[in-house]
């Protein structure tokens, strides 16, 4: 998954330890594993294996940080899309099939934060905990007039079955804070470009067959 963030933060005094703002960006989703029983009413006669997607991500954040200290603390919560396209494949009619999804969660992610020089580029990693909150997909078949009489693709939507509701897996990433205003002023804002990489561990989105997603975040928290 590839997200890119923005981030801005408040803070009430120079030396104030909190900061609260909001983050957005994009995730890059790639899919792999395999997956051909969407539910109890669609089994595709073949299995889809890769593909790839951008999606969005929407958060409010909370930070807590001493000023010159190495370590502090993030908290982020929002909305973030996992949608995808799997490559199409050539069906044993020999006409082709697609299979797009709508997959989004409402995430947590709590993360520890670490300054190496206890300056503006910063380290974080932690959990991240995400509750399905779109399941949908679109599944179309491209026919063509020798077999069915038919020009335009047979598109058909519905929900994959056997979805875990919750998932918990993990995140690591990199950001660098730009301050935007003095330090004498008793607010200040601050603009963080993000990224981070979250691995397929954890984040098979169903309990049956294999499919799993990886995620690039590029983003900047405000």
């Amino acid at each position: 998954m590839l997200r890119t963030s923005i981030q801005a933060q408040v803070s009430q005094s120079k030396n104030h330890s909190w900061w609260f703002g909001i983050a957005g960006g994009e995730n890059i989703n790639f899919y792999r594993g395999s997956t051909q029983e969407l539910n109890s009413d669609l089994i595709s006669p073949i299995a889809f294996h890769k593909g790839v997607d951008a999606g969005y991500y929407f958060a409010s954040l909370a930070e807590f940080h001493r000023p010159g200290s190495a370590l502090g603390i993030m908290l982020q919560a929002g909305y973030d899309s996992r949608k995808g396209t799997f490559n199409e494949k050539i069906a044993p009619c020999n006409c082709s099939v697609d299979l797009s999804t709508k997959l989004n969660y409402i995430t947590v992610e709590p993360s520890l934060r670490f300054a190496p020089f206890k300056y503006n580029f910063y380290l974080y990693g932690g959990p991240r905990m995400a509750f399905n909150l779109n399941k949908s997909f679109t599944y179309t078949i491209f026919t063509t007039s020798d077999i069915l009489n038919q020009k335009d693709p047979l598109s058909l939507n519905g929900n994959f079955s056997n979805m875990h509701k919750a998932i918990i897996s993990m995140q690591i990433g990199a950001g660098y804070d730009i301050l935007f205003s003095s330090q004498r002023n008793p607010t200040q804002f601050v603009l963080s470009p993000f990224v981070s990489f979250q691995p397929y561990f954890g984040q098979s989105p169903r309990s049956i067959e294999t499919w799993n997603i990886t995620t690039f975040e590029i983003w900047c928290r405000l």
